[in-house]
């Protein structure tokens, strides 16, 4: 007999129950998104481990042994029971599952979350920081989108317009090379977050710079990176307002030109059209409005003369 210790697989357990429901290794390979031959082998494999054969195979397709036919209901009760309880835990009124991306999650959302926890102690947050696309929302309530629109067909908020901006370490600004004037750039390494720095490449353009291509460059992908590096004044980074004020109104960073460029990118907040109108949807929506309006009236502190 199999104990608890050594039940069969369950990927092998799910083959059986969706083949022997459907009365075909084809169709149950259509329905898992499998090969009929991964079908195949995972039910040759709960057959070896429990040592009997579930399905009679012949020529005009497969049929249930009377051991098969025992065991069907037993799995496909189990399964409905266990779908159900997923979906009662995911359909919790007050749990709200949030995915962002890392350096907009870490430096923007968090501490928002935190506030928004403390406002609404009922409501269980859970943010999750990942590097995966969140947008099809696929195991959270909501998530951060970032692009110049938001997914079709979801209800979303915009949480911030990015608006690009360079900053370094105050002591780099005021150092032998000083940051006076955006032509002292080209004296400087000029930290950017993609391959092509394309960030830098808007932000030059737009101030008439965009001769200088800065051949000193680094590209540091992750953002937070990026800052942490110009913090040691080993570079300029370009950075998101909405994402270095907190550096600058802590002195970290400073940003020596009140140049402020819009990519035409934006972080939305998204959710399905029909969870918008659940109270814990509601409640983390009117709270990320109100941030997204005080973070769109947002201005930087210039740095001391």
């Amino acid at each position: 007999m199999i104990g608890r210790g050594n039940l069969p697989s369950l990927n092998a357990l799910r083959a059986f129950e969706v083949a022997g429901r459907l009365r075909s290794f084809s169709r149950a390979a259509e329905e898992l998104g499998v090969t009929q031959g991964a079908i195949s082998r995972q039910i040759k494999l709960l057959e070896g481990q429990l040592g009997i054969e579930l399905f009679l195979r012949q020529a005009t397709g497969v049929s249930l042994t009377a051991e098969g036919d025992r065991l069907l209901p037993v799995l496909t009760e189990s399964f409905v029971r266990m779908s159900e309880a997923a979906a009662a835990l995911r359909d919790d009124p007050w749990r709200l599952s949030i995915g962002a991306p890392p350096s907009f999650g870490m430096r923007w959302l968090m501490p928002r979350i935190t506030r928004f926890q403390a406002d609404n102690p009922r409501i269980d947050a859970r943010l999750t920081i990942t590097t995966d696309d969140v947008s099809e929302l696929s195991g959270f309530d909501v998530a951060v989108h970032y692009g110049a629109t938001p997914p079709p067909g979801l209800h979303a908020l915009k949480l911030a317009g990015e608006r690009l901006i360079p900053v370094a370490a105050p002591r780099l600004i005021e150092g032998d090379r000083p940051l006076k004037t955006p032509q002292d750039l080209a004296r400087h390494t000029l930290i950017d977050t993609v391959p092509d720095r394309r960030y830098w490449r808007l932000w030059l353009e737009v101030v008439g710079l965009d001769s200088l291509t800065g051949e000193r460059a680094q590209v540091i992908t992750i953002l937070d990176m990026a800052l942490r590096v110009a913090e040691q004044g080993l570079g300029v980074a370009i950075g998101d307002v909405a994402m270095i004020a907190d550096d600058i109104a802590l002195g970290r960073l400073a940003a020596p030109f009140p140049v402020e460029v819009p990519s035409g990118l934006s972080y939305w907040l998204v959710s399905r059209p029909e969870a918008s109108h659940r109270p814990k949807m509601l409640a983390l929506f009117r709270f990320m409005e109100r941030e997204a309006r005080a973070t769109a009236a947002l201005k930087l502190r210039a740095p001391s003369s």
